[in-house]
């Protein structure tokens, strides 16, 4: 099932999505970054705008970037995106009641792509793999509001179903701040998917979100 959706893309970002980024997320015994991965960080570093840091820019507040949008999908139903990053990862489903007009809910449980974990959907919170306080200072403070709803609702690049305890210890943080802290492939695959938002975005990182970058696909 997908949602509609803008798409905020450039020709680079396609051809990710297409290769390494279908599969964004690493075997849970692989021990070195995809070579996939490596090699699309280093493309998206020589493409995506750097800043010396992070400059905290004044005026951010969540609800510049809306809420959760809802759409029809190609069954029938009506789902937010957020139940939209639920059932995509969940191995089971529950079926809705009330007619055709109401989302199925996510059952089972799923893997924690940050930990590893096994999860339950009551453990779950959307992750903004680009937080939104973080795009706001990298450049999200100049967008208008369709665009930064846009974003916030990105569910083919920008969300992730996770554990709540690691979505919180992440909080705001970019990859200078904060990997996830399952090792093995899973930080190289994760600073893919950040670059890949950042340049299809146009979104400047750090100078330490660089360092962060290449450490952890060993570049």
């Amino acid at each position: 099932m997908r949602l509609p959706r803008p798409a905020f893309v450039i020709a680079t970002v396609c051809a990710a999505l297409a290769g390494a980024l279908l599969f964004p997320l690493p075997r849970e015994d692989a021990v070195t970054p995809a070579e996939g991965d490596r090699r699309l960080v280093a493309s998206l570093l020589d493409e995506v705008p750097t800043t010396p840091r992070r400059i905290h820019v004044l005026g951010y507040d969540r609800s510049h970037f809306g809420g959760w949008e809802s759409g029809v999908t190609a069954e029938g139903s009506l789902c937010t995106t957020r139940e939209q990053v639920m059932l995509e990862i969940f191995d089971a489903t529950v079926p809705a009641y009330g007619g055709r007009t109401t989302c199925p809910r996510a059952g089972g449980s799923a893997t924690d792509v940050y930990t590893g974990n096994r999860i339950s959907p009551s453990e779950v919170e959307i992750d903004h793999v680009v937080p939104l306080a973080a795009a706001w200072d990298h450049g999200a403070y100049a967008w208008d509001r369709t665009r930064r709803v846009a974003f916030a609702n990105d569910l083919d690049r920008n969300l992730l179903a996770v554990s709540g305890s690691a979505n919180q210890a992440k909080s705001d943080g970019t990859p200078a701040e904060w990997l996830p802290p399952l090792s093995g492939a899973a930080p190289c695959a994760y600073v893919a998917r950040y670059l890949t938002v950042s340049v299809g975005y146009g979104l400047s990182v750090s100078e330490p979100d660089v360092s962060a970058a290449r450490g952890a696909c060993r570049l």
